[in-house]
């Protein structure tokens, strides 16, 4: 979006107002998240009808518009609180543990490649990642003797979600991927894509590649 459109008055009129009715409901933002999603849906209107992003902002950004989209994030913060709360708690070796957090150390390296584009999915993927790297640190700082360790449901569902968002980044050439070979969709998967796979079926993820044998086997 073009920086004139986000610094016009109107534009942090209804930026202020997206963040007080979702502070209401219950949603708060990380700093620019909420200026960045209210840009990106004004630039997606705008493309969408054929507009300008000024006009998409003047005629489609309604407070009645802002205010079902803040009744929409709620409705999904909601979700996601109750997917946390349903998560069950799974038990890894800690070599798997440590497997787990390099993997969400790479995410967090390809993320930080999706600020200049996609900065509010970039702070999301980091926010996420650094959530589920505290949570899986804390269990091994406390780990004695090498025992398994018991990963809460809510930090699996961060490092569940932040692998899912960057194996379904990478195949679709969304996110860059190191190795430098095209990605498609319909083409094997690359060395990291399968590693990011395997990482994820150890901590009870959504994903399965072909014949991936349960994290414990491997």
């Amino acid at each position: 979006m073009a920086s004139s459109v986000r610094n016009t008055k109107l534009f942090k009129e209804r930026l202020a107002q997206l963040e007080e009715e979702t502070s209401r409901l219950g949603v708060f933002f990380a700093p620019a998240e909420a200026a960045d999603l209210l840009a990106e849906r004004v630039t997606a209107t705008a493309n969408q009808l054929g507009v300008t992003e000024r006009t998409a902002l003047q005629t489609y950004t309604t407070p009645y518009n802002i205010s079902l989209l803040a009744k929409v994030l709620a409705e999904q913060a909601a979700t996601y609180r109750e997917v946390m709360a349903e998560a069950e708690p799974v038990t890894i070796t800690v070599q798997d543990a440590g497997r787990v957090v390099a993997a969400l150390g790479m995410v967090c390296k390809l993320a930080t490649g999706r600020i200049g584009n996609d900065p509010a999915d970039a702070a999301g993927v980091l926010t996420d990642a650094a959530d589920a790297i505290v949570g899986i640190g804390a269990e091994l700082r406390t780990n004695e003797d090498n025992e398994p360790v018991t990963i809460s449901g809510r930090t699996l569902v961060y490092s569940r979600t932040v692998l899912t968002r960057a194996i379904e980044g990478l195949t679709a050439a969304i996110w860059v991927c190191p190795c430098g070979e095209p990605h498609r969709p319909d083409a094997p998967p690359c060395a990291l894509v399968q590693g990011l796979t395997a990482d994820l079926n150890v901590v009870g993820g959504w994903l399965a590649a072909p014949n991936e044998r349960p994290g414990e086997q491997r």
